[in-house]
């Protein structure tokens, strides 16, 4: 049990994902049979399951950062030769950085922004969906870092081949 729970702590972003998207799947199926058994739905349904889903993206896209399952970056990086590869893969890694810090600090000023503003049907605060930006983009900003710096002491030769997070699922 204990391995378990280590192994869901491990991969923490896969796990929150595939549980913001279990709540997505399970609200559209209830709401989807009682429409058809007692036509009617539940009226917050729509809400709920879209905020779920919301959350499911952000943090499986970070989730798809930190196992490098983005297929644009290993095609541009396979396109050089193998030290050329490296340096190119430095850049980019430096520029992920930069561009996620930025749309991370972006959506802390959209959260700033719509404190006041409240969900429709529940009267949710929208800075509990907004929050799923900042923290996705936070996400992949820290793994990006971690990359620059495992594939900077790789090239300048201060450390070997970085280990890639256990992908065996």
């Amino acid at each position: 049990m204990r391995r378990i729970i280590k192994k869901l702590l491990q991969e923490f972003e896969v796990t929150l994902s595939a549980a913001f998207l279990s709540v997505t799947v399970l609200v559209v199926i209830i709401n989807v049979t009682l429409r058809f058994l007692f036509n009617g739905g539940l009226y917050w349904a729509e809400e709920v399951s879209t905020s779920a889903f919301i959350w499911s993206v952000f943090i499986g896209a970070a989730a798809a950062y930190r196992y490098k399952m983005h297929i644009g970056i290993d095609l541009i990086t396979k396109l050089f030769p193998e030290r050329a590869r490296e340096l190119v893969s430095i850049i980019i890694n430096l520029l992920m950085a930069v561009i996620n810090g930025y749309i991370c600090y972006l959506s802390v000023l959209l959260i700033q922004a719509n404190k006041l503003k409240r969900t429709p049907v529940l009267d949710i605060p929208s800075v509990y969906i907004n929050l799923a930006i900042t923290i996705g983009f936070g996400l992949m900003t820290i793994h990006s870092v971690q990359f620059l710096i495992g594939e900077s002491r790789l090239f300048f030769g201060k450390n070997e081949k970085p280990v890639p997070p256990d992908t065996a699922r």
